[in-house]
């Protein structure tokens, strides 16, 4: 047989070998997809029966699914729920129950939804920050008193500019009144602050939210702003603003996480606003 003819059968050889290749993969994805739809079935009521356990099992064998692919199956079911009750960027203490229901009825370990527990983590502070419960950690300014650090963060101060060569423009964000108490719901349509000619960085440094107020120390500059002065938090993609109640007064703090830093800020400044303003004990008396 000459070169060319051995070339040839190579090449054939190689091209059947890759379709047979790209036919098996597609097989094997299907089953996969098969197997997570019985399975998303089965979990539809939050539980998995000992029929409904007995019927994935057969079509595990049947299917020939490695125990990765099972676990593939189980987690993408995992993150369709987690995605779900992460919409509103509100864990409520039903879906928490749901999620954690979830995680042992499909046998994920926490080594299995590692890429998932900061999404899940953030979520559960936010939602004991809106029950009143916060995080404490160590804070890098002085504090007074009975204060506690609740967050800390790297952050940018920025200032916002009139540009006369250009009309202002419109940034949208999720704006939250801290005298209220609709519960922290940034989901919505937001923009973000940089980059643009009228968002001007001018200082590098932390935000740290305690107890009784916001702290912004900066190389250059160190501002506190007491949560009995804070008006409204905004949320942006990149960042928030305060808003205190001087018109006049509004801060612009670009930060990484700006959904968790403004929750816990709007949370601890409406439980320090009732701390230091308790409700009028006749009125209480009456309502009671």
């Amino acid at each position: 047989m000459d070169t060319v003819s051995v070339l040839l059968s190579l090449a054939v050889i190689a091209v059947s070998l890759l379709v047979l290749g790209v036919w098996l993969n597609r097989r094997r994805g299907r089953h996969r997809r098969r197997y997570q739809q019985v399975l998303a079935e089965a979990m539809a009521d939050g539980t998995l029966s000992a029929e409904e356990r007995l019927e994935l099992d057969r079509l595990r064998r049947e299917k020939d699914l490695t125990a990765s692919e099972v676990r593939m199956a189980a987690l993408a079911i995992y993150r369709s729920a987690l995605r779900d009750a992460a919409r509103d960027v509100r864990l409520t203490p039903e879906e928490d129950e749901a999620l954690r229901r979830l995680q042992r009825e499909l046998g994920l370990s926490e080594a299995d939804l590692r890429a998932d527990l900061t999404q899940v983590s953030r979520l559960r502070m936010l939602a004991r920050a809106a029950e009143g419960h916060f995080p404490e950690v160590k804070s890098p300014v002085p504090l007074v008193p009975e204060e506690v650090c609740h967050w800390v963060v790297q952050c940018t101060l920025a200032d916002r500019l009139a540009v006369p060569t250009a009309p202002r423009r419109e940034v949208r964000g999720i704006t939250c009144p801290v005298l209220g108490d609709a519960p922290f719901m940034p989901a919505g349509e937001t923009d973000a602050l940089r980059p643009a000619d009228d968002i001007l960085p001018t200082d590098l440094g932390m935000l740290v939210v305690t107890s009784r107020r916001t702290v912004f120390q900066g190389a250059r500059r160190t501002l506190s702003v007491p949560h009995a002065r804070v008006e409204s938090v905004t949320c942006y993609q990149d960042g928030i603003r305060i808003d205190e109640s001087r018109p006049s007064a509004r801060k612009y703090l670009l930060v990484d996480d700006p959904e968790v830093t403004a929750g816990i800020l709007l949370y601890a400044a409406r439980k320090r606003r009732i701390e230091i303003r308790p409700a009028n004990p006749r009125r209480a008396a009456a309502s009671g």
